[in-house]
């Protein structure tokens, strides 16, 4: 976990954009200045007015009509305002520009660190959470990033001018309208602390009702097939009003802030106007220099009020990237090895003595040891939990074995990068992921080289070609997302031509047949037909119809292997796998 403050870390974002914001450091700080010259401007007038062709102008200028004096203030004045508009727009432009660059900078670092996570990580976090980080957090930045440093600058700008001014005129005066300053920084510094907890509270609350959101939504059908419309309203009304409120405590000690500082700025503003206005009787300063200070004492003090809105953005912002950068530094506890396969990998994996247990304390595999012959076909079965998903995603380097060795090729799989293990590998699993894409895009996904023949190809290897070709726009029909305007089956045809047209060493089919109909059960069966001999094949499934003809099958119970042998062998053992089998034929005579 870094050390460096979120703010420090959040800055050094800005390091590649140094001259963009040394150009929108300038124009805040020239807008400020263009914005305060119109009251001096004013105090100017006053005193060609009372003192014409005397005035200190016309010692300046030379220019000894009043009327010509005005003239040249009022021209003064009209450039000043259209400098402080073209200053504002530039601002405005620059900052956001920055902002943006900064946020999308840090959502693709936050989002490409997250799927370098191994899967340990996600295992006790929610999608909803996960997205409020990525997606709300980073953009919650925005905000602070557009308007903070604007305000600063302008903040600072105001004083340095203000003051030097002040200190000019009358040091006495500059003195007391400078005394409620420190009052309303140690306020400021107050609000800051009391505004941390309530943003991180608000932050945290956020990511509940994301949550919330993200799996009503995901749950839709269930939602409506049982009625419950009403009851999760009533559940994102809870999730929602518990943001809102934590959201109105830190209202409530914004809103605090300014009537308090208000009463500060009162007493300055009180002291340089009696103060002025007893120096301005005695003779001591000019009746244009008073005008001037009266006018510019309220534009001095109350820019200081912009320090809530400042540590209000920043108390947010500084919540949020917490938040990000904690994701941030969330370390990577699998790391690829160096060396990669040869271009002719035969497919042939060996399990020796391998023990894995997964962090919330459950033991999966146990003192595993099997070999997997190259171009063969094998299937695993057993009942749920028995270890058998969790092979393929050691296979995969999802996670790491603890103890023992797994090889692909007599290559130890953790000295291989991760590009090269799993390019050989292809997994159509029950959890089928489709983007929002064309068909095509979808069978593609992973293989963005092939081309539309090899792709077509693939789509009748899965009995896809013929349903795709009744689709509206054939191959470049748009499937919605995640597929959900094509049927279970058709999904599932989809993820196997992709798997399909990958065409590594090594087929992984999870549970691919558990959700689909006999015919597509069929359809995949046949599928796999082709790929014997060729490949590499390891199923895992429930239904042992899809699992009989395979080479070798293993049975798992806890984690370990308890029998080994081709289908038929297995029944004559009349073993677990005899079992097994008898149930889902409806032989058993134990069945009801």
């Amino acid at each position: 976990m870094s050390t460096v403050s979120p703010l420090r870390r959040l800055t050094q974002y800005g390091a590649h954009y140094k001259l963009q914001i040394l150009l929108a450091t300038t124009c805040s700080i020239l807008n400020k200045i263009c914005d305060l010259t119109p009251e001096i401007l004013i105090g100017i007038a006053i005193d060609i007015i009372v003192n014409q062709g005397h005035s200190k102008m016309a010692h300046l200028t030379q220019i000894t009509s009043p009327f010509t004096q005005l003239y040249v203030i009022g021209a003064l004045t009209a450039f000043f305002w259209i400098g402080e508009s073209v200053f504002e727009y530039l601002y405005a432009v620059l900052w956001r520009d920055i902002a943006r660059k900064i946020q999308h900078h840090l959502r693709l670092q936050a989002y490409g660190h997250l799927q370098a996570l191994d899967m340990a990580f996600f295992e006790d976090k929610t999608t909803g959470g996960l997205l409020a980080v990525v997606n709300e957090d980073v953009n919650n930045l925005e905000d602070f990033l557009v308007m903070a440093p604007n305000e600063l600058l302008q903040l600072i700008t105001n004083v340095l001018v203000m003051g030097s001014i002040f200190v000019y005129l009358a040091p006495a005066i500059a003195l007391c309208t400078l005394l409620p300053v420190p009052f309303v920084v140690l306020i400021a510094r107050y609000f800051q602390h009391q505004l941390a907890a309530h943003y991180a509270r608000a932050r945290q609350q956020l990511a509940v009702l994301t949550t919330h959101l993200t799996s009503r939504i995901n749950g839709i059908v269930n939602i409506k097939s049982y009625v419950t419309e009403n009851y999760e309203y009533q559940q994102i009304a809870r999730e929602s009003n518990h943001y809102q409120q934590a959201l109105q405590a830190a209202g409530q000690v914004t809103a605090a802030y300014i009537p308090i500082v208000r009463m500060g700025i009162l007493c300055g503003f009180i002291a340089s106007l009696l103060l002025g206005g007893v120096y301005a009787l005695q003779g001591k300063i000019a009746i244009s220099s008073y005008s001037m200070l009266v006018y510019l004492t309220q534009r001095f003090l109350w820019p200081f009020t912009t320090l809530t809105s400042i540590t209000d953005l920043y108390e947010e912002a500084m919540a949020s990237a917490r938040r990000v950068f904690t994701l941030l530094d969330t370390p990577q506890q699998i790391h690829g090895g160096l060396a990669a396969l040869p271009a002719s990998v035969t497919g042939q994996i060996n399990f020796e003595r391998v023990n894995f247990t997964y962090p919330n304390g459950f033991a999966a595999i146990k003192e595993l040891t099997l070999q997997i012959s190259a171009k063969s076909t094998v299937a695993f079965v057993g009942a749920t939990g028995s270890g058998k998903s969790t092979i393929i995603k050691l296979l995969l380097r999802l996670y790491d074995c603890h103890q023992g060795q797994i090889t692909l090729d007599q290559t130890d799989i953790k000295t291989l990068t991760f590009a090269s293990l799993r390019h050989q590998i292809a997994l159509a699993s029950q959890e089928i992921y489709l983007i929002d894409g064309t068909v095509t895009d979808n069978i593609k996904y992973g293989t963005f080289t092939a081309t539309d023949e090899q792709v077509i190809a693939a789509a009748q290897l899965s009995n896809a070609h013929e349903f795709i070709l009744a689709l509206p726009n054939g191959y470049e029909t748009v499937i919605g997302e995640n597929g959900k305007n094509l049927s279970g089956g058709q999904r599932q045809r989809l993820s196997l031509a992709r798997a399909l047209l990958k065409n590594p060493a090594i087929y992984i089919f999870d549970e691919a047949t558990s959700a689909v109909d006999n015919e597509t059960e069929q359809v995949i069966q046949q599928s796999l037909a082709t790929l014997a001999g060729k490949h590499t094949t390891i199923m895992i499934a429930h239904r042992l119809s899809t699992v009989r003809l395979a080479d070798q099958i293993f049975v798992m119970e806890a984690g370990r292997v308890i029998e080994t042998g081709t289908h038929d062998e297995l029944l004559a053992r009349a073993g677990v796998y005899a079992n097994l089998w008898q149930i889902q034929t409806g032989t058993a005579p134990d069945v009801v």
